[in-house]
């Protein structure tokens, strides 16, 4: 069968061959006349100098102003994740790095692999918050990006729409994309190979030349991994081509070009089945315990699943032109325009309800999944189903940045405009009720055993994939801010503020181009920001900040709700002691969102609607055994979804760098984080956690020693990095809280760099999850009716890779 997610195989490749033959092509024209590998450096305020990094200490962000600008004059907490720390760790896209900044939560965090489809949906937190997407080069950006085409990740924490117009609360994590390099000439190959067959190969080429159009460099960055993992039909792949091109026709203009596409896979299905716990006679004990079919039948492994003919894939694709003006040495303009595209499929195979892992199921056919558990009518039941989530975004706009004197006042301007669009639809299909049903476990009579049959996927099945969803989100913004130095540049400000107009719509179906609902909304948010040098090594800052971030939620009647908004107070120091040996900073911060959604239980919905408008003879059979009170909305809840509480959250962090010699580097991140809910309709929640996965207190470290140049073992390196979390947060049942167990994560690397051939080269071990953290699934029972409040808990394996890396 076809659809209309999946385009043919030969369409794929011939998009890759494109953009691979066009790089190839721009390499050949530019291989005539490339130069010795001095780096030509013009100015452009608006990228980071990466020669200003030591190791894992970067000394400038681009994220906290949108211009280049020293972190301790920035009076916001950031921390960057440099080269070398991803290449270290072996990181393969940039949400394996939100176990290293303690103010992130990854929630939806797959232990067993890291070929991830999407970051997981409600999953990722920032200080107590939900956040779904991450900026990439100051644009909204929705999916993991392969490590072979970001040169850095910088988190800025809290409330920043004065600068992006629409953020989360919690702060943004922004990617900063590779760019070619002009006056440089290089080539890096890189294989890893890993335990269960799993390996990746690299190529990062740069070349550059002098041509009519001036100075030009072509950089190419390609990835192809095949992944796999212990559990059965694990087998995924990552494909990654970016083709960077700049150029300089003068010393005062820049234009940079980036073309890029992905394609990642996983299969759906990776998940485990559960059941609640019953009495001999059947009878539920009502204790919200969820019991595993492994538990339940242990002749079944762990690492067995139904994930086969079901594959849950990712293709991407991203285009993006700029412009950097120089016109005076204080006056610079950058513009751009970019358009990406993404099509995620959730499911498009075999498929059930309830069935996990990552899988499209939970809008398939109910009768389906783990049917009539421990009886003698006992079967998992699939179904053919499929789901799609489609993203068009197109994004263009310029910034400005002037600076000036004013006496012993040194002034920055920054101003800009920005627009975005979202353009999103979705297609689904499931097979009709009438459908036969393929019975993948069995109880076998006479047998006294299970019968788990091979997954197959039938040639001939009826699936009708349909309009699902459409959407339509548009937001401009402007926004000026103004850094000002003085006192002999011991105290520094930093005020901004932004006007962000937001237009949502949503349409019937796909196929419809008259809206159902129309939202418009619009906000000033302000930025207000001190900073001032107690010493020559430490600085105080305190900043007021805002966000604004537009929610998709609709109550019952599709009424459009409102924007989230957050507004925070933070305090801290910067410090920078004995030259970049020991750099980091510690803050104080309160932060308060509302808006969104929040529900009602008393609240109207269509089913009372529909309920007051029959007899009772209809209410009988519509709802049988239902009183009026017992309505639920389409979303399965009580009442209804009516605009959202307010929630607070508090906290103090902790992020630093310590160098205690030039050749041992070590980061550390801690974050203590309360969040809880400080005003409901519904007064039974308020001072209750508001979302699951949040953790309390967390750290992470990473250390490296590369041996000295008068040891003998010059060349050698070794490092670990860990990371400890309390008990996540996983929900209420009544009034008692639920909590995962505390983990404890640890991985090692180690290497050596030498010549081959002339050709500096590098062998790395990484040594991955050695402390087995364990995969939490389901509530064990009690036997009782006391609640389930302990987890099964899956072993996971130590993971083990072998790279090689030589440039040329």
């Amino acid at each position: 069968m076809s659809n209309p997610a999946h385009p043919p195989v030969y369409k794929r490749l011939n998009h890759l061959i494109t953009v691979i033959g066009v790089s190839s092509a721009l390499f050949s024209t530019a291989a005539f006349a490339q130069e010795d590998n001095d780096e030509v450096i013009i100015l452009d305020p608006f990228v980071v100098v990466e020669d200003g990094n030591t190791g894992y200490l970067a000394s400038n962000s681009i994220s906290g102003t949108r211009s280049q600008t020293p972190i301790r004059d920035i009076p916001l907490n950031i921390q960057v994740f440099t080269q070398e720390f991803t290449e270290d760790l072996l990181i393969t896209s940039q949400v394996d790095l939100e176990r290293y900044n303690a103010s992130l939560v990854n929630g939806g965090d797959d232990v067993h692999s890291n070929n991830v489809i999407q970051q997981a949906y409600n999953g990722f937190l920032f200080r107590g918050f939900v956040q779904n997407w991450s900026l990439r080069d100051g644009v909204r950006q929705y999916d993991p990006v392969d490590s072979q085409g970001f040169s850095r990740v910088e988190i800025v924490k809290g409330p920043v729409a004065a600068m992006y117009g629409v953020t989360y609360p919690g702060g943004v994590m922004n990617t900063i994309s590779k760019t070619a390099v002009l006056g440089g000439n290089f080539a890096d190959v890189g294989f890893t190979i890993s335990d269960h067959s799993e390996w990746r190969a690299t190529l990062d080429a740069n070349v550059s030349a002098e041509s009519e159009l001036g100075k030009i460099g072509i950089r190419y960055n390609g990835a192809y991994q095949e992944t796999e993992d212990g559990r059965e039909h694990s087998a995924g792949k990552v494909e990654y081509n970016q083709v960077a091109v700049t150029i300089a026709p003068t010393d005062k203009t820049i234009i940079k070009l980036l073309a890029e596409t992905g394609y990642r896979e996983n299969p759906s299905g990776l998940g485990y089945f559960t059941t609640s716990e019953v009495d001999e006679n059947g009878v539920g004990y009502g204790n919200s315990a969820e019991i595993p079919l492994q538990i339940t039948h242990p002749d079944i492994d762990w690492d067995w699943n139904w994930a086969t003919g079901n594959m849950r894939s990712l293709e991407t694709d991203l285009y993006k032109a700029e412009i950097t003006q120089n016109f005076t040495e204080n006056f610079s303009v950058n513009a751009y325009y970019l358009y990406s595209k993404r099509v995620q499929v959730d499911s498009d195979g075999l498929d059930c309800s309830g069935g996990g892992g990552g899988s499209g199921g939970w809008d398939a056919n109910a009768n389906t999944g783990w049917i009539n558990p421990n009886t003698d009518e006992e079967q998992i039941v699939l179904q053919h189903h499929y789901i799609d989530w489609r993203n068009q975004n197109h994004a263009y706009g310029a910034t400005a940045v002037y600076k000036f004197e004013v006496g012993s006042v040194r002034n920055t301007i920054t101003a800009g405009a920005h627009f975005w669009e979202e353009r999103f639809f979705s297609y689904r299909g499931t097979m009709p009720s009438t459908s036969p049903n393929y019975v993948v476990l069995d109880v076998v009579p006479n047998l006294n055993g299970l019968s788990l049959r091979d997954l197959y996927a039938p040639e001939d099945y009826y699936l009708n994939i349909d309009a699902y969803q459409k959407e339509r989100s548009e937001n401009e913004y402007y926004f000026a801010s103004w850094q000002a130095e003085f006192l002999d540049g011991r105290a520094r400000t930093n005020i901004a503020v932004n006007y962000t107009e937001l237009d949502l719509k949503s349409y019937p179906n796909v196929y419809s181009n008259t809206p159902s609902n129309v939202t418009n909304e619009d906000k000033v948010s302000p930025l207000f920001g001190f900073m001032f040098d107690i010493t020559k090594d430490i600085s105080f800052f305190a900043v007021h900040s805002t966000s604004l971030f537009p929610t998709t939620d609709k109550d019952d009647f599709e009424t459009q709700l409102p924007p989230v908004e957050g507004e925070s107070i933070e305090v801290g120091f910067k410090f920078d002691i004995m030259e970049d040996v020991l750099s980091g900073t510690i803050s104080f911060y309160n932060i308060e969102q509302t808006g969104g959604s929040q529900r009602d239980p008393n609240a109207e919905n269509r089913n009372k609607q529909l309920w007051d408008s029959m007899t009772a003879a209809e209410r009988a059979i519509a709802f049988p055994g239902l009183t009026r009170d017992q309505l639920t909305d389409r979303n399965g809840g009580l009442g209804n979804l009516i605009p959202g509480l307010k929630q607070e959250s508090e906290g103090v962090e902790l992020d630093l760098v310590y160098q205690p010699m030039k050749n041992w580097q070590i980061l550390f991140s801690y974050a203590h984080n309360t969040v809880k809910i400080k005003e409901a309709v519904d007064e039974t929640q308020i001072g209750r956690i508001p979302n699951s996965g949040h953790v309390k207190d967390q750290f992470s470290l990473m250390t490296k020693y590369s041996f000295a140049k008068e040891s003998q073992l010059h060349g050698a390196f070794i490092g670990m990095g860990c990371h400890w979390a309390d008990g996540a947060f996983q929900g209420y049942v009544g009034d008692v809280a639920r909590y995962n167990p505390s983990t404890f994560y640890l991985e090692a690397f180690g290497g050596y760099k030498f010549q081959t051939f002339g050709r500096d080269s590098s062998v790395q071990l990484n040594i991955k999850n050695i402390t087995e953290v364990s995969e939490f699934v389901g509530w064990k029972a009690t036997g009782s009716s006391a609640l389930a409040t302990e987890r099964y808990e899956v072993p996971t394996d130590i993971r083990y890779s072998l790279s090689y890396n030589i440039r040329f």
